[in-house]
């Protein structure tokens, strides 16, 4: 069988996931952060990193010992089974597929203020791409797809010089901003409302809604690398923990420089909520009459969002090959070129899928929203995986040395909690509707299953995702019962905090304890066919 090539150093890794992580969340998600929550979307960016640091160094625990092209869904295969496993793939792949169009039309909003010739690819009112706009995002996503096409060293070494440009760029962005005026009273202005104008709620809202979370999520890319790397145990936590890090300095850089270059009688005009922009850093930049930079910015504005769509298509794809190789999806789509050791076929359907999300969601905020909720579904697992695996693998564990996250017990009940508050100010009805993708997913597995005759134990199977049903069960109940916008809110958000947290605690020692496979986990790409 066609293996990767195991090329990639610590550098690139970690490369991989900065570039992953500063797309056109840079260019555009401040501007959103500071409608929602004001200066406090400072503290929104810290957060959002707490919370992808701590995912992704229990994800880097199993992806040290466990090292798979298909992330973080494998790691639930280990642990919880099969069908565990593929709902879990089928949630983070949808998210992940979802973010190259989202980039595509990043860098179109951002170009369609070029001139009133590019203002037909984007429309004001509806805050969505037109036509034109369409057809220009599918070309950019079809050179995402050529990028991964031919060969991932060749994609290696296009991201390691382009992530350099994405941090200088953002990092110039900032200094002119500064350099041209600088407002520090807008940070607490009491006549809009102080530091925290709409209070602790507009942090999390803000992270699940204005782009914080899928910016923070690039730093699953280098996980899916890690059947291309020579040492996961210590390259992969370097790697996740660095670029969630740098980026996190990066774009509190670009969020203070925003909210203290807005002019203060735009502010005391608009407030926070009514500030608009097409392009808000060009549109600054404008204003203060600094045309190079704004050169440079629209350069940067399809660096930044283009390679990290590049990204993301090999990350989709690697876990789209992943699942075929597990027995999930069709033969064809596990099959490497011989030559350049890529899973090309599943390249060109991850192209075609996102081109599918691009006609759903015609706008980049619209498709944030969405994207952003499946990731925080897709990290349920996290804290689950992680203490199930240490009680099943635990000789494993420990005989090779492997990386293991300290507090863990601790840290992984709170981890569950916090993600449940981030799903519940997603609200009502985007939960119960981003659910009902779980269903395709359901049909695929059964349907595979049953072809390739290896789902011996339904019982097993179904006590291995139990607790994820249960918790998405109780937490459409909270969210209904606690949503302001739900028909059926008669309960305080207070209330529903603590309903929250009861939910949290019962899954996490549920599913952490009771509902791992106690078989011992044999890959499909390994078996031995009858």
């Amino acid at each position: 069988m066609t293996k990767f090539n195991r090329n990639i150093s610590t550098f690139s890794l970690m490369m991989t996931g900065i570039t992953s992580i500063v797309g056109s969340g840079w260019l555009l998600s401040t501007q959103k952060i500071a409608n929602v929550a004001g200066p406090a979307g400072l503290v929104s960016w810290v957060v959002g990193a707490v919370i992808a640091l701590l995912v992704g160094l229990l994800f880097v625990e199993m992806g040290s010992i466990f090292p798979s092209a298909g992330g973080i869904g494998y790691y639930a295969n280990v642990t919880h089974g099969r069908f565990c496993g593929f709902l879990t793939s089928w949630i983070n792949w949808l998210c992940i597929v979802a973010v190259p169009p989202v980039e595509a039309q990043g860098i179109v909003q951002y170009l369609s203020q070029l001139s009133p010739m590019w203002n037909r690819l984007y429309d004001i009112p509806s805050h969505e791409l037109t036509h034109f706009g369409i057809a220009a995002a599918i070309v950019l996503m079809l050179f995402f797809m050529f990028v991964n096409y031919w060969s991932v060293r060749i994609f290696i070494k296009f991201n390691n010089f382009f992530t350099m440009i994405k941090i200088i760029v953002p990092l110039l962005t900032v200094a002119a901003l500064i350099y041209s005026g600088f407002h520090p009273g807008n940070f607490d202005n009491t006549t809009d409302g102080g530091f925290m104008p709409f209070g602790m709620s507009s942090i999390f809202v803000s992270i699940i809604s204005c782009g914080v979370i899928m910016s923070f999520n690039g730093f699953q890319t280098p996980l899916t690398f890690s059947e291309e790397i020579k040492s996961p145990k210590t390259m992969l936590p370097i790697a996740v923990a660095g670029s969630i890090l740098i980026s996190l300095i990066l774009y509190m850089l670009l969020q203070v420089a925003y909210v203290g270059s807005l002019s203060p009688a735009l502010l005391e005009h608009s407030g926070w909520a009514g500030i608009n922009f097409r392009s808000p850093y060009v549109q600054l930049l404008l204003a203060a009459n600094l045309q190079l930079m704004v050169i440079i910015v629209y350069i940067g504005s399809v660096v930044s969002p283009g390679v990290c769509g590049a990204a993301f298509t090999a990350s989709a794809s690697r876990i789209m090959y992943s699942l075929a190789r597990e027995g999930h999806l069709p033969h064809f789509l596990s099959m490497l070129n011989p030559k350049f050791k890529n899973p090309r076929s599943a390249i060109v359907t991850t192209m075609l899928v996102g081109c599918i999300f691009l006609f759903m969601f015609r706008g980049w905020y619209q498709l944030v929203a969405v994207i952003s909720v499946l990731h925080v579904f897709s990290y349920l697992p996290a804290p689950i995986v992680v203490i199930s695996n240490r009680i099943k693998n635990k000789a494993l564990m420990l005989s090779k040395n492997q990386f293991m996250l300290p507090l863990a017990h601790l840290l992984a009940p709170l981890l569950l909690f916090v993600l449940s508050i981030l799903l519940f100010y997603a609200g009502w009805p985007l939960i119960p509707k981003l659910l009902i993708l779980v269903i395709p997913g359901i049909c695929l597995y059964l349907y595979y299953e049953t072809k390739v005759k290896v789902a011996k134990n339904v019982y097993a199977a179904i006590k291995g995702v139990s607790w994820l049903i249960l918790y998405f069960i109780g937490l459409c109940f909270i969210v209904f019962l606690g949503d302001n916008h739900s028909p059926g809110n008669s309960i305080t958000t207070e209330t529903s905090m603590i309903y929250l947290l009861i939910l949290s605690l019962i899954v996490y020692f549920y599913g952490a304890f009771f509902t791992w496979d106690k078989r011992t986990f044999v890959p499909r790409h390994e078996m031995v066919a009858e």
